[in-house]
């Protein structure tokens, strides 16, 4: 998992446009279950042979997958829409990287203190991930492999243009090595966009690195 610097302004601003719109959605936020990140949980997980690889329990509401019930409403419509450019425009900046199977593993909004995802490894789908973040309070990611472990806690950046975002760079392979949990500890929703790229497209998934951390 590597840290990476968002400078890519035409992109942050069309980060900022989609975090402003998704935090204005209804949102229900509840206080179960509580955050559990810890590594006996993980270890369980080890040495559990029917793990898939998704997380078995987290604290939010996804809306990765498209919803198109009362898409005739309009405020819904606009919502698909913004939904499905901030993907495009995604793609759009990297050459030849217009793949259909280049998709939103997650998409979501932590509540406050409780919010989390709990340790899992995508076994089940390995990828690439930039995971983009977005908290203007206290929360953090985490990964393990093996006996190494690596965190970082949500950015604010003010200086750069990236205030309060964060773009975390993962590998994912089908052995199931690589461990990933977060959560959000402030008092503010947490949200969370990670695009997933197919692992045969790994100089795409580099490419797009340098999209993003690179200013026009």
């Amino acid at each position: 998992m590597k840290l990476i610097p968002l400078k890519n302004r035409r992109f942050l601003e069309r980060l900022d446009k989609f975090a402003e719109s998704f935090y204005k959605r209804p949102h229900t936020f509840k206080r179960q279950p509580r955050p559990d990140v810890s590594f006996s949980t993980l270890n369980s997980y080890k040495s559990d042979a029917s793990f898939v690889g998704y997380p078995r329990e987290h604290n939010y509401t996804d809306y990765a997958a498209p919803s198109y019930a009362g898409v005739h409403d309009v405020k819904q419509a606009r919502w698909e829409d913004m939904r499905h450019f901030l993907l495009v425009a995604f793609k759009a900046g990297i050459p030849n990287a217009d793949h259909p199977e280049w998709y939103y593993d997650t998409m979501c909004i932590q509540p406050p203190e409780v919010g989390f995802t709990g340790w899992h490894n995508n076994k089940n789908k390995p990828h690439y991930s930039l995971r983009f973040i977005h908290n203007s309070g206290r929360g953090y990611s985490i990964e393990r492999k093996g006996n190494k472990q690596i965190k970082f806690k949500d950015q604010h950046t003010v200086g750069a243009g990236s205030k309060d975002w964060t773009c975390l760079y993962s590998y994912y392979p089908a052995d199931g090595s690589v461990w990933f949990a977060d959560r959000n500890m402030g008092d503010k929703p947490r949200l969370v966009v990670d695009i997933a790229i197919p692992v045969r497209y790994q100089k795409k998934a580099e490419a797009a690195v340098g999209f993003i951390s690179t200013s026009p």
